[in-house]
C-alpha cells in the first residue's frame, strides 16, 4: 500500500460519512420497518419476490423502554406480552451488536464502501485497512454505549465486541452527546435521531432534535405504543 498522505487523511472523513448515512439507513428503514412504507417494497412483497423485513425486534425493543431507559422487564404483564416474548432468550433485549450483528453491518456497507473509495483510486486491500478497523471501532462503541444506558449486561467476547474495552469513555463529552442524542430517539418515540454512534447525516436530512426540544416531551414510567409493535397487551 502506497496511500499519499493527503489521500489518507481525505479516505477518513469519506469514511465516517459513509458509515454515518449507512447507520441511519439501517435504523430508519430496516430497524424501525421504514421501507414497509415504501410503495416499491409493498408491490414485491405482494409478488413474494422479497423476504419480509420486520426490524429484527428493535421495534419491540423500543416499545419495552420508558423514557427514563430503564426496562419493563419487572413489569410481568408486560413481559406476557407479544412483542415481550419475541425478546425470550436475548439477554441484551435488542440492544447489543453481536457478532451476526456486526457480520450484518458490514455486508450492509459493502455496496457503498468499495466502489466509493475505487472511485477514490484506493485499492482493495488500501479500503479494507480503513474499512475494517472503522467498522470494529463502530461495534466497540455501540456495544460500549447501548446496552449499558439500558441497564443490561456487559457485552462479552463470546457474544459481540466487548464493551468492556471503551467502557472508560462513559461519561465523557461525546459518550454523553450520543447517550442524550438516542434518549431523544426513545422519546421522540423512535421518529428522529437515527445516528447512534456516528451523528451527521440526521443533521444532513432533517431529523435530528436537540435536547431542548425532546426533554419536554419526556413521560416518565409512562407506558406508550410503538408504531409496528407487535400487537399485545401492554397495560
Amino acid at each position: 500500500m502506497d496511500l499519499g498522505l493527503a489521500q489518507t487523511l481525505v479516505g477518513i472523513p469519506v469514511m465516517y460519512g459513509l458509515l454515518s448515512a449507512n447507520e441511519y439507513v439501517t435504523h430508519r428503514y430496516y430497524q424501525h420497518n421504514e421501507v414497509g412504507k415504501v410503495d416499491l417494497y409493498q408491490t414485491l412483497r405482494k409478488m413474494d419476490k422479497i423476504p419480509k423485513l420486520d426490524g429484527g425486534g428493535h421495534i419491540e425493543h423500543h416499545a419495552e423502554t420508558y423514557d427514563d431507559m430503564s426496562l419493563k422487564t419487572d413489569n410481568p404483564t408486560w413481559m406476557a406480552s407479544a412483542p415481550a416474548q419475541r425478546m425470550i432468550g436475548n439477554k441484551f433485549r435488542g440492544t447489543a451488536f453481536t457478532w451476526g450483528v456486526t457480520r450484518d453491518m458490514c455486508l450492509q456497507c459493502i455496496p457503498t464502501v468499495f466502489p466509493v473509495y475505487a472511485l477514490m483510486g484506493w485499492s482493495i486491500p488500501e479500503t479494507l485497512a480503513i474499512w475494517l478497523p472503522s467498522m470494529a471501532l463502530h461495534g466497540l462503541i455501540w456495544n460500549a454505549l447501548h446496552p449499558d444506558m439500558h441497564g443490561l449486561p456487559e457485552v462479552s467476547a463470546s457474544d459481540g465486541l466487548p464493551s468492556t474495552w471503551l467502557a472508560g469513555l462513559r461519561g465523557s463529552p461525546y459518550f454523553e452527546y450520543i447517550r442524550l442524542n438516542h434518549v431523544g430517539h426513545h422519546v421522540a418515540s423512535g421518529k428522529v435521531n437515527y445516528n447512534v454512534c456516528l451523528p451527521g447525516f440526521d443533521h444532513v436530512v432533517g431529523t435530528h432534535m436537540s435536547v431542548a426540544d425532546w426533554t419536554p416531551l419526556v413521560r416518565e414510567r409512562e407506558i406508550k405504543e410503538v408504531e409496528g409493535a407487535l400487537v399485545g397487551n401492554m397495560m
